[in-house]
């Protein structure tokens, strides 16, 4: 299992659960075990009350198993040290809600249910002098299992949801591309005058048009899937990397470019790979958007004056600018001004702002072109 053995030992860490903390527990760990049996009928019963959850407990494919899989679960809560295969444990359950599609909503309503037991146990058999701080180790516990399972199963429907719509692409994708090749082999055997030749080039372009969207789609989902590792590195190393793969696209272009790097700010901390995305789809989309007659660029860089600790990035371009509508859905998948765009650059550009503590955002520049802003985190 891919556990995120960092994070949760983070999160351990913050609750301030450690092996000193919990022999508090020590004394009274017995009293909570053997009560392990009563505490899977009275989940199960508590459960069976309502009619949604009583569906799927009337209706598991082994009767009995979830009583015994709750008791050893209770079991381990008060038995096991909060290591890696507990850990592995905890998340191991929140993947299987998941996987028999139950909704987190029950589940945590579970965690509440088991709360209350454990202070019934407690009311029951500890001295009042001792009970509060037992109730405080039963709480915190409690918590970091609730935030473990729910890391969980949001982890697995992400993954989920995200490798369906790859798989969609893909197969999309494959079909697109054996469309494709069938109307150029089409439209090579037609003659310049035929007719059907000018219908052919334009369903060659749309049939190039969905395999750029397909792929786009994709790589949406690449770059959200993938882990950061945060980093310092030179901001003007991003931007000059990231002209030369747009210029490269058209290295005859004759666009004016003027850079200007502050030595204030010089730094950023942040995924290069991410980073570098976000100014590859910013600087396109610029070229792009460029005024033909007088194509020019600026991109400029400086301390935020009211963000301290960020690196303000401006980066402006001649040209039409965006429509005041179009300004509220520019972000939004697959909106796209350009005749074969895929609608997916500015939203891997926002995408990965929002992945790395970061800002994005587009402003006219009345009567001149349109000025692109980017707050990044410094060092």
């Amino acid at each position: 299992m891919d556990v995120p053995f960092e994070k949760l030992f983070i999160l351990k860490e913050r609750l301030g659960i450690d092996d000193s903390y919990l022999m508090a527990l020590d004394p009274f760990r017995g009293l909570f075990i053997e009560k392990k049996e009563d505490f899977a009928s009275y989940l199960y019963e508590y459960f069976r009350e309502i009619p949604e959850t009583r569906i799927f407990l009337e209706h598991y494919e082994r009767p009995g198993f979830l009583k015994k899989a709750w008791a050893n679960w209770f079991e381990k809560l008060f038995s096991s040290p909060f290591d890696r295969d507990f850990l592995a444990y905890l998340w191991g359950i929140g993947k299987r809600h998941v996987e028999v599609n139950l909704d987190q909503r029950y589940s945590n309503l579970g965690f509440s249910v088991v709360r209350q037991y454990c202070y019934s146990i407690i009311r029951e058999n500890i001295q009042p002098e001792k009970a509060f701080s037992i109730i405080e180790v039963v709480d915190r516990i409690i918590d970091f299992c609730l935030l473990v399972e729910t890391s969980a199963y949001i982890d697995m429907m992400s993954r989920c949801d995200i490798e369906l719509i790859k798989g969609i692409a893909d197969k999309i994708r494959n079909r697109i591309t054996v469309i494709g090749g069938n109307i150029k082999r089409l439209s090579k055997k037609a003659s310049p005058d035929d007719p059907a030749r000018q219908l052919y080039e334009s369903l060659i372009l749309q049939s190039i048009s969905c395999e750029n969207m397909v792929s786009d789609i994709k790589r949406f989902f690449d770059i959200h899937q993938r882990g950061s590792r945060i980093e310092e590195f030179p901001i003007a190393d991003i931007i000059k990397d990231n002209l030369d793969r747009v210029r490269f696209k058209d290295p005859d272009s004759k666009t004016q470019i003027d850079v200007n790097i502050s030595a204030e700010a010089p730094l950023v901390l942040a995924d290069r790979k991410d980073i570098s995305e976000l100014f590859y789809e910013v600087l396109s989309n610029s070229f792009d958007a460029l005024d033909t007659q007088d194509p020019y660029i600026s991109i400029s860089t400086s301390v935020d004056p009211s963000l301290p600790g960020r690196v303000r990035v401006e980066i402006f371009n001649k040209g039409v600018p965006p429509r005041k509508e179009d300004l509220e859905r520019i972000f939004t998948p697959f909106f796209s001004t350009k005749p074969l765009g895929s609608g997916f650059g500015l939203p891997i550009a926002q995408m990965v702002a929002k992945k790395n503590y970061s800002k994005i955002s587009i402003e006219p520049v009345q009567d001149k072109g349109t000025k692109v802003i980017i707050i990044l985190p410094t060092p």
